[in-house]
């Protein structure tokens, strides 16, 4: 969802920045149209004046076949143009139904896959237009062709074309009317009107050329009169996407407060424990928190800025400073309409000041799309867990105070667990006051409802956690092309031998272990 949500935020910050370079275009292309009219006009008086003077009934039909001839070409245009479109929307459709759809329903199965659909319940899924799409193409397809052999000609009506025609002969009568003519009939009575009106083969050529000059001219004007009509829509347009634009960006966000409750949820369990433990236990806390890389983001910005300008921006670290007065609280704590207001507030404020630090030789297109594409993207906030101890971050905690908060933790939240655990060393990175401290009755606890095996070099969490049986473990010598020995006795502390064992293991051996009992005033 979120990754649809942001396609559609690209695809409305695009067409955003490309209805605001039209409605910013709008004056050089009246400039554009003024100036193809006029090369037209001109074109047009330069034509006229190729025809002879001296016979104005036959210079004035001269013009009128002139101007059908050229209208028609438009028409002759206007309808290739069509037939293509419409081919290539064919090919669209072959692309959607070949490629695209295979891969919206693979995507599909592959994010949904425990869905535990088969493939059968899969291919209702497919994809593919509601109505009889490839008919109504075929249809149009062939209309369109047969509309360009209708305009082009030559028609069965048209006269019979002739090696060697008569000039006085009229092949439209003058009652007939002209938009209904095919292109090649009237193209042939032009160059009937010419030899009559005298026009010699060097200016028959130059009126052809003309001629053509005239129809491209006026295809680009209409081409460009589309696009000032369109241009002089854009406000309406950069409305709707701004708005498209603010639910797409609402809806992402929307999806990273999905993502925050879902862990809240699934944590849950582990937080309440957490918050009713007793002891050390009492220190640690768990949270689920947004994190917000407002520098990252920043330095993304800036990277698309020219800091030397003179303007708000200037210089590094102005952009974050002004993104965390407007942007942070937000983005850290805020709901999505908190943020997506939050954003469109910051881009209003300072969309001009943005302008200002445009690079001078970049592309105003690019650098525009580029601008959009970083102000709402979404990608440096991102949804994470911790414990912390005592208000530090367990990542910042000493190696040994780490490794007791971990083994606290998970003694703790496995409560109900009543499987054989086995625990290997406890005591790196841990003195032997923690140990006897924070996890000797955390053992003795879980040993009530659980086996546990804990491998160790240190003798006391055997003597203070009451160990059951303990496995001593000796390595003999090494042996010429094998492992050396390794033998185990095993027994309670209560056997002689076991306990000679653990006082050999206890620093200083038995006879440390003596003195200390000696100090002490105690037997043993």
């Amino acid at each position: 969802m979120r990754e649809r949500q942001q396609q559609a935020l690209t695809r409305a910050s695009a067409d955003l920045t490309d209805e605001r370079v039209r409605k910013d275009g709008i004056k050089a292309l009246e400039k554009d149209r003024d100036e193809k009219k006029r090369a037209i006009d001109k074109d047009k008086t330069d034509r006229d004046a190729l025809i002879p003077k001296g016979n104005e009934e036959r210079a004035r039909r001269h013009e009128q076949i002139s101007l059908a001839v050229d209208a028609k070409r438009q028409q002759v245009d206007q309808a290739v143009r069509k037939h293509q479109s419409l081919l290539n929307l064919q090919n669209d459709v072959r692309d959607f139904r070949s490629r695209q759809a295979p891969a919206f329903l693979a995507d599909l199965k592959r994010d949904r896959e425990n869905a535990g659909l088969s493939d059968a319940d899969w291919d209702a899924f497919k994809l593919d237009f509601v109505g009889p799409v490839d008919l109504l193409l075929t249809e149009q397809i062939k209309q369109a062709s047969l509309l360009i052999a209708e305009l082009q000609g030559p028609a069965n009506t048209d006269p019979m074309v002739q090696a060697n025609p008569d000039p006085t002969v009229a092949l439209i009568s003058l009652n007939s009317s002209l938009a209904n003519q095919s292109l090649s009939l009237l193209e042939r009575e032009l160059a009937r009107i010419r030899t009559l009106v005298g026009v010699d083969t060097q200016n028959a050529k130059r009126f052809t050329t003309l001629s053509d000059k005239i129809t491209r001219a006026e295809t680009a004007l209409n081409k460009v009169l589309q696009q000032i009509e369109r241009a002089q829509g854009a406000d309406e347009r950069i409305r709707a996407l701004l708005d498209a634009r603010r639910t797409a960006y609402a809806a992402i966000f929307e999806a990273i407060v999905d993502e925050e409750k879902e862990l809240v949820d699934l944590y849950g369990p582990i937080k309440s424990r957490i918050d009713g433990a007793a002891g050390s236990l009492s220190k640690l806390s768990f949270s689920v928190r947004r994190v917000v890389d407002l520098a990252g983001w920043a330095a993304k910005g800036e990277s698309l800025l020219d800091l030397r300008t003179n303007g708000p921006f200037k210089g590094r670290g102005e952009l974050l400073r002004c993104a965390r007065a407007g942007l942070l609280s937000a983005w850290s704590t805020g709901d999505a309409t908190q943020a997506a207001t939050a954003l469109l507030d910051f881009v209003k404020t300072n969309e001009s000041a943005l302008r200002d630090h445009m690079p001078e030789n970049a592309d105003f297109r690019a650098w525009a799309r580029d601008i959009s594409d970083w102000l709402y993207s979404t990608d440096h906030i991102t949804v994470g867990y911790g414990l912390q101890y005592d208000g530090v971050d367990i990542e910042q905690l000493s190696p040994g105070t780490r490794g007791i908060v971990l083994l606290l933790l998970y003694l703790a939240i496995d409560a109900e667990d009543d499987r054989p655990l086995i625990i290997d060393q406890p005591e790196e990175n841990l003195d032997p006051q923690s140990i006897f401290e924070e996890l000797v009755h955390r053992f003795r606890d879980a040993k009530k409802r659980r086996q546990i095996i804990i491998v160790t070099h240190n003798a006391n969490l055997v003597v203070n956690t009451d160990a059951d049986q303990v496995i001593v473990a000796k390595c003999g010598s090494h042996r010429p092309g094998k492992l050396p020995l390794i033998t185990y006795v095993s027994g309670s502390l209560e056997n002689p031998l076991i306990r000679q064992h653990v006082c050999e293991i206890l620093e200083g051996g038995e006879r440390a272990f003596k003195e200390r009992a000696k100090r002490l005033r105690v037997s043993i």
